[in-house]
């Protein structure tokens, strides 16, 4: 396809965009604008077995329990989840989504970020072919505030943003997304606040004891030696009460060993080099030619074990205790096997060039899209990667209570680790290579004619690009570190407006440490070797980009064989270690609403504030005129008050209107503070002056008000139709600038001393923000409510629109980017049966094209034009009935991404012509699991 798929860029983009999405849209749209009706045809169908729709509305509630009650059906499976997941979003003070258990450890889908993703104006982040990361209402990760049982989380990522593949979803009970703030929520977030909670032990009736297992399987099988195609999960849980259900006791435990197979193609930078002097060949003069390219398979079995512990306390109605733990360790191995090249006319002295080119019309622009190559020479990559992760949260927290006042107290603990190795060798050919290609211009895999580069007899281990090293290693850890406490009190009121009132304290210090060596590893003299017949394994083929086979062997078995391995830091990997330690008070308070109004509205709700005082710290590594240098205790102190308000009015009848309005923040990437500088003078003129680029150790948050309204309307237990706006006025953002620094304390070199210790400094600063605002259409269905016929069938669907007038790049900068995560358009929809102990349910997730933020080579972040995404999961399930042998035995298979959905990015031309070609395609394969549960 042509420029399309770049957000904002141009008009023919978004036509193309619209226009195919329209008729999926235009179909969810009028299925869901029917439910304007459905109170009617709910009436309509009493006589099926599901109770009467407006039941749950019918009586009046009292005056200080206002909360709409819906119909209290004992269901179970998918319907339990939905329809306890309406009551919490119905019952909330604050506009919030709710994902709730099937049952102990079942939710929904097989992983949290599956989960969460599929709420109204959320969306994830694929990150390797899997969801990691969760954007809010347009917003990356990075601005989210991730709770675990109400305290904050920290990463196992390089900043704030919590990665969910580390909890697994077997052993969380339900999940709620606060889209407005609650002054007494502390660790909020800006977009958002994700709070994951671990079950409760005396909420449950009686003994219940859970086992699971699931096997595996990528259909891509197994594509590259060391890795596997197949693995499994298996999971177990124990809830009891004891002491005449005084003491509760919650123990779970998992395990995932999951296969991950990649087929990956990437074409590198689009340019006419003619135009800057540097004619290529047989390439016409005015054509756009692809100037490097990669094709490589990865394969990765990863391993984690995840372990959560309650005990619950609660001797009688004055204390309440609480204690729970969770506890995770991640183990990953990832093989990728491939070939890349450049083949740009300054490269190896202008060796390659183009001995014949076809070209294509792009736009009214020619593209060489097939011809010859002449003198490239491919360098064939074999890398391994090695990651291990620990994950722990520890809590306690005690609830006293006497007469009208509850007080709290809770100490909380968490903390994260990373260990970190990547390696990658080089290996190619002797000489240059003349190959043909073909190259579409549409997203897929292009096709490259290259011999066979898995001849142990023609394949040297070798530098064959010119990188300086035949091989490099990196080894990084991490430490995130949280630890917080607690007191707060709440006192009842008998006052016919105000319930009661909150107020709090919240301590936390937040330390994030990290280190990293880089090696590289030559081989003896630099000369090309061979490599011994008996260290290779089977070729890996990369015959799905047209590539063949290529020399397959463990880059770590030959290691201390063939190479001299040595410590080699530049700058900027000095500069990748750092400290961040921030102390942060929290005060706050609020007052609940509950009140009547007039005869039939209840008027619910809380207004508060919350006064933060944070104090914050850098250590880094400053490269100066003189050499590096420490750089150690830089930061700043400020204040933040942020008031909050939220208001629900229930009409009584199933009509819930919400608005809520607030000032919010967040805090900075912690990548950003760190105080890494590099340094220098610059003399003109006779002047010298101090100038400088790194992190801003005095970086300050993001910062908004926000306002939200949502009406809905709850017509049964797990049926529902809301929809919702907002809108966030950003005063501050997060730009790179250049900006007035102080360099008091570092040396120069310079004949002319600085005339001031005062100079310029390009950093991320808070500069001028801009608007968020967006829409959001929200729908859940029980077929019954239509016709009995329908009885068992439902529907959950949601749309989301957003939009934002925010430049990433800062005042002046590129009108065609978009802030990181926003996609204008997000939908999510579920068609589901369930009944007689058959369940199936079908999913389809979309987002619109976004600017997503990913890792690069050598840990470095990157910025990339991500495609739209389309992805369906299917799950079928049967649990056998109450009256079988085999009660309390359920089996499951389910295929996740059954579209083999792949991921695609665009890059535009560097000829700053305003085209956009396809970048990356990679696809991931299917997922099969199949399985049986069993409880007691």
């Amino acid at each position: 396809m042509p420029t399309a798929n770049h957000t904002n860029t141009t008009s023919q983009h978004r036509h193309t965009t619209s226009s195919r999405l329209a008729p999926r849209i235009s179909a969810l749209a009028i299925a869901c604008s029917a439910v304007l009706a459905l109170p009617a045809l709910a009436q309509q169908a009493g006589n099926t077995d599901q109770p009467p729709a407006n039941q749950a509305q019918s009586a009046k509630p009292k005056a200080k329990d206002s909360t709409t009650t819906l119909d209290k059906v004992e269901v179970v499976g998918i319907r339990r989840s939905i329809a306890t997941s309406v009551e919490t979003k119905n019952e909330s003070a604050s506009i919030v989504e709710a994902v709730s258990s099937e049952d102990i450890g079942k939710l929904p889908d097989i992983s949290i970020a599956d989960a969460i993703s599929r709420l109204p104006g959320l969306t994830m982040q694929r990150v390797d072919g899997h969801g990691q990361v969760i954007h809010i209402r347009g917003m990356s990760e990075q601005f989210a505030g991730t709770l675990l049982n109400g305290r904050e989380q920290v990463s196992t990522g390089d900043s704030r943003g919590v990665e969910f593949d580390q909890y697994p979803a077997e052993l969380i009970n339900s999940v709620t997304v606060y889209k407005t703030p609650d002054a007494s929520l502390v660790g909020q977030g800006l977009s958002g606040t994700v709070n994951m909670q671990t079950v409760r032990p005396l909420d449950v009736q009686g003994r219940k004891i859970v086992v699971s297992g699931q096997g595996e399987r990528n259909s891509f099988g197994n594509i590259t030696p060391g890795g596997h195609d197949s693995g499994y999960r298996m999971s177990a849980s124990y809830i009891d009460q004891f002491a005449n259900n005084t003491i509760g006791v919650a123990i779970g435990v998992a395990r995932l060993n999951a296969p991950f197979q990649e087929k990956h193609y990437k074409s590198w930078w689009w340019a006419n080099t003619t135009l800057w002097g540097a004619p290529q060949g047989a390439k016409p003069d005015n054509a756009i030619a692809l100037q490097g390219a990669e094709a490589w398979v990865k394969s990765r079995d990863s391993n984690r074990d995840g372990v959560m512990a309650v005990l619950e306390f609660k001797p009688n109605d004055s204390w309440h205790s609480v204690l729970d733990a969770y506890h995770s360790k991640f183990s990953q191995s990832e093989w990728m096997r491939g070939a890349m090249w450049t083949n740009d006319p300054w490269w190896n002295n202008g060796a390659v060039t183009y001995t014949s080119a076809n070209t294509t019309n792009y736009n009214g622009t020619p593209v060489v899209t097939s011809g010859t190559l002449s003198g490239i020479q491919p360098v064939i990559r074999n890398d391994n990667n090695l990651r291990d992760d620990s994950l722990s949260a520890f809590g306690w927290n005690n609830e006293f209570k006497t007469g009208a006042f509850t007080f709290a107290a809770d100490l909380s603990y968490s903390r994260a680790i990373r260990d970190q190795s990547t390696l990658e060798t080089y290996a190619g050919m002797l000489g240059g290579l003349n190959v043909d290609f073909n190259i579409p211009l549409t997203p897929g895999y292009a096709h490259y004619g290259l011999p066979d580069l898995s001849s142990p007899t023609t394949v040297y281990l070798r530098d064959a690009q010119g990188w300086g090293h035949d091989g490099r290693m990196e080894d990084s850890r991490q430490v995130d570190t949280l630890k917080a406490f607690r007191l707060s009190m709440n006192q009842a009121l008998d006052n016919n407006f105000i319930s009661s009132y909150d107020i709090g304290y919240n301590y936390s210090r937040r330390s994030k440490n990290k280190q990293a060596s880089v090696y590289f590893a030559d081989l003896p003299g630099r000369t090309p070797v061979l490599v011994d017949p008996s260290l290779l394994q089977s070729p890996t083929d990369l015959g799905f980009a047209g590539m063949g086979k290529v020399l397959t062997y463990d880059p770590r078995a030959l290691l201390s064989r063939y190479y001299h391995v040595y410590l080699s830091e530049t700058n900027d990997d000095l500069q990748k270690d750092y400290g961040i330690l921030e102390d942060i008070g929290t005060f706050y308070a609020k007052a609940n609403i509950d009140t009547t109004l007039g005869s039939n509205v209840q008027l619910r709700g809380n207004i508060g504030f919350q006064y933060i005082h944070t104090n914050q710290k850098s250590n880094g590594v400053g490269i100066t005129p003189t050499g590096p240098a420490d750089v150690n205790g830089v930061g700043a102190s400020y204040n933040d008050v942020l008031p909050s308000l939220n208001l629900v009015f229930d009409f009584n009848n199933g009509w819930n209107l919400r608005f809520g309005a607030a000032k919010e923040q967040m805090r900075p990437r912690i990548n950003d503070m760190g105080a890494y500088a590099n340094v220098g003078v610059n003399v003109g003129n006779g002047v010298a002056q101090w100038s400088g680029s790194g992190g801003n150790p005095r970086l300050e948050p993001f910062r908004a008000n926000s306002v939200d309204l949502s009406v809905e309307k709850y017509f049964g237990p797990a049926s529902y139709v809301a929809l919702a706006a907002f809108y966030k006025d950003l005063q501050s953002y997060v730009y790179t600038s250049t900006i007035p620094w102080d360099f008091t304390g570092y040396e120069f070199d310079t004949p002319v001393p600085p005339q001031s210790n005062i100079g310029t400094f390009s950093t991320p600063a808070n500069g001028k923000g801009g608007y968020m605002r967006g829409a959001e259409f929200s729908l859940a269905l029980e077929g019954a409510l239509l016709h009995r016929v329908l009885n068992g069938f439902g529907m959950l669907a949601n749309v989301s629109y957003t939009e934002s007038s925010i430049d990433p790049d800062g005042p002046g900068g590129s009108s065609t980017d978009t802030i990181p995560g926003l996609s204008k358009i997000v939908a999510n929809a579920t068609v589901y049966y369930e009944r007689n102990g058959f369940s199936a349910r079908l999913s389809e997730r979309f987002r619109d094209p976004y600017r997503g933020e990913y890792s690069y080579i050598f840990g470095q972040r990157s910025y990339r034009y991500t495609r739209n995404e389309r992805t369906l999961d299917m799950q079928i399930g049967y649990d056998f009935a109450d009256a079988s042998r085999l009660r309390g035995l359920s089996l499951l298979f389910q295929i996740n991404n059954l579209n083999n959905e792949p991921f695609r990015t665009t890059v535009s031309d560097s000829n700053g012509l305003g085209l956009f070609f396809p970048e990356e395609y990679t696809e991931y394969g299917r997922q099969y699991l199949i399985g049986a549960r069993y409880s007691f």
